[in-house]
């Protein structure tokens, strides 16, 4: 019953965290839909009417769960209500997930995860983070999922939400369950089912009711599993889940199977049977059956196992397989065939002709005077010769042919599969994109704290390994990290680098609470190295970065580099700040990053870059840019603004290279006090 407790699992995860999910089945649609179609209503009055219409949906139509998410979402972004746009995210990527898009659903919840951290909406955060665990329940990877489970319990501890700890609890007995450590489970299941019981959560106690009898029936309690599974039924019943009450009566049905009472066990299966049928739940239809013929099997019925055992059969395939490609090859075979018909037909015309010939021949031959029978004997004998060498010639030229046929249908096919394979592999680095798109600070976020300034990121692939990054201060919520960071390689090998490094990054600032640059490069470097030690291959990429701390309040910049300078222009002259001559990541007898703080000016321009703008081939020798004419070019636009220094780096980078193909990821980051 592993999938049962699976969807136990994912409709309980999911629905504790909808806006107002507890209050959504409890109220009738039609006043919700009231509610926000009255554009008198504040618009935050209206969007949590939306999200509870499309959380009420979503077990029974996600589709449309869908569709209003991304109402939702719109709306949100327009009126740029934050807290709801996490909502409508969430809510789409519960979508996906009921429809099993489990690559669509993670990508959403972590967009939603990500703003959610920014928000410091710790609640959010613990929510988002459960889901995310669920994701990895759905795929069997129950090591990462126990990890984001157990990150939202701490979180739902520290907040002292019960509502939170209850579905956490739950989820980690299920895990553990999994993971056939039974008595874990019981224990982080029995504490669920407490605190739902204190919180008057009869949904909340109904899923952990059925886990608990899970868990039993898996260790051959089925005396203890009955006593959980129906109450859990009964509870199923009373709140009207038709799906909890299917899934509950068939694990009731098989317990009673075990202990051979086949009357109240088929009275439950048939039962439940009908639920899923009335549901159009395929899935729970497919487990029911299942059980249906196992009972009768053991039953002696062989004849009703049967029936059970072939519509079993029938929900699996229809679930497992893709009509779509079944018709695709089953075309291919009638295609095969009939060319080969017609390539038969063609060679069995041409013996016909030959043996009509042959014929013809002999017939004349009766006919001529026996004075030229010898004559004509040679002449017949000539002609059969000629006659076979002209069919060995017509079979050789069929085979061939034949042979040529065969070769260009394989080349056609290799060729469809190389372009599948490209179309998948830059859907896939695509993708890739949206991910590591999402580790890059909005540009609006970047506005909102660094008005006056340009962010000119060109990666030269799809992907880049060059990134930059931007966080508040936790210590000082009137000062700004931001870097220009540049990681080993370009384009997947270098996006996935800086996954990590960003990462390290992040982990540094929330989880270990460091804001001096010098010191966040030391631990961010450890935090590099740990990761790619656990490799089994040595790995020893790392990256260069210039990273800044800006108190706004005091025009002081704290700044540290590894490998990348920081360039300051005053009063049209560049000064320069030399950073550790060493990477972040593996490096032989490591020194500590040096901090510097720098009094700013007014007027002053800071500039952060990596190396790919200077290191680009073109002009008309074909050489590098070079550091030199870098800082020309800075000198040559500082009086300019921001916006239109941006344009003009952009347009000496464009005329530079002519038609020469880009070199390296290039990035270059401008702020003026």
């Amino acid at each position: 019953m592993l999938l049962n407790m699976k969807k136990l699992l994912l409709f309980h995860l999911i629905a504790f965290l909808s806006f107002s999910i507890n209050n959504c089945f409890s109220q009738n649609i039609d006043s919700l839909w009231s509610v926000y179609n009255n554009i008198k209503n504040q618009d935050t009055t209206r969007l949590e009417a939306l999200n509870d219409i499309a959380w009420s949906l979503l077990y029974t139509n996600p589709d449309s769960t869908y569709i209003l998410g991304h109402i939702e979402l719109e709306k949100a972004r327009s009126k740029r209500l934050r807290k709801f746009e996490t909502s409508a995210l969430n809510t789409i990527g519960a979508s996906y997930q009921v429809r099993g898009n489990y690559i669509m659903a993670i990508d959403f919840y972590q967009q939603c995860l990500k703003i959610r951290e920014l928000l410091k909406d710790l609640k959010g955060v613990a929510s988002s983070l459960a889901n995310i665990g669920s994701i990895y329940i759905n795929i069997n990877e129950f090591e990462k999922a126990l990890e984001y489970q157990q990150r939202s319990l701490k979180l739902a501890e520290e907040m002292g939400n019960e509502a939170s700890m209850a579905s956490s609890l739950n989820n980690i007995g299920i895990i553990y369950q999994n993971l056939s450590n039974y008595d874990k489970a019981l224990d982080y299941n029995k504490k669920s089912l407490a605190l739902y019981q204190s919180l008057g959560d009869k949904q909340g106690v109904a899923a952990s009711y059925a886990n608990i009898g899970n868990t039993y029936a898996t260790i051959g309690n089925n005396e203890k599993a009955l006593e959980f599974q129906i109450k859990s039924n009964a509870l199923s019943k009373e709140i009207g889940d038709k799906f909890g009450e299917s899934t509950s009566l068939s694990a009731i049905g098989k317990s009673y199977m075990k202990q051979k009472k086949f009357n109240l066990a088929l009275e439950c299966l048939n039962r439940s049977n009908q639920i899923a049928k009335e549901s159009e739940d395929i899935n729970s239809e497919k487990e029911v059956t299942e059980v249906l013929y196992e009972t009768y099997k053991v039953m002696g019925n062989y004849t009703k196992a049967l029936t059970f055992y072939e519509r079993f059969i029938t929900l699996k395939d229809s679930i497992l397989k893709d009509d779509n490609q079944r018709q695709i090859a089953n075309k291919e075979l009638e295609f095969q065939y009939e060319k080969k018909t017609a390539a038969d037909s063609v060679v069995n015309a041409e013996e016909r002709k030959v043996t009509h010939a042959l014929i013809l021949a002999k017939n004349a031959q009766i006919e001529q005077d026996n004075t030229l029978k010898w004559a004509l004997y040679g002449g017949v004998f000539l002609l059969l010769v000629f006659g076979g060498l002209m069919y060995n010639r017509f079979r050789i030229t069929i085979k061939q042919k034949n042979i040529i046929e065969i070769q260009k249908l394989e080349t056609e096919k290799q060729k469809e599969i190389i372009e599948e394979k490209q179309k998948e592999i830059l859907s896939s680095i695509s993708y890739a994109k949206r991910l590591q798109e999402a580790i890059l600070p909005p540009i609006s976020f970047i506005k909102e704290h660094l008005p006056d300034s340009f962010f000119f990121y060109k990666p030269k692939d799809i992907v880049a390994g060059d990134f930059y990054w931007l966080e508040i201060d936790q210590k000082n919520n009137n000062a700004i990290l931001f870097a220009a960071a540049d990681c080993t390689g370009h384009g997947v090998p270098g996006a996935m680098v800086s996954v990590v490094c960003s990462n390290a990054l992040n982990r540094t600032i929330n989880e270990f609470g460091i804001t001096s640059p010098g010191k966040i490069l030391d631990k961010v470097s450890e935090l590099v190295v740990e990761t790619f030690e656990k490799s089994e291959s040595e790995v020893n990429d790392g990256m260069d970065i210039s990273l800044c701390n800006l108190d706004r309040t005091n025009n002081e910049l704290i700044w540290s580099g590894a490998n990348n300078p920081l360039w300051i222009i005053r009063n049209k002259s560049i000064i320069e700040y030399k950073p550790n001559k060493q990477p972040i990541g593996k490096v032989d007898n490591p020194l500590p990053f040096i901090t510097q703080t720098i009094q700013l000016q007014k007027n002053d321009i800071i500039y952060l870059f990596t190396d790919g703008y200077a290191d680009q081939f073109g002009g008309e020798k074909g050489k590098k840019y070079k550091l030199s004419s870098l800082q020309e070019l800075f000198l040559s636009i500082c009086h300019l603004s921001m916006d239109e220094q941006h344009k003009e780096v952009e347009k000496t980078l464009s005329d530079w290279k002519g038609n020469i193909d880009q070199v390296d990821d290039i990035l270059i980051i401008g702020v003026k006090i």
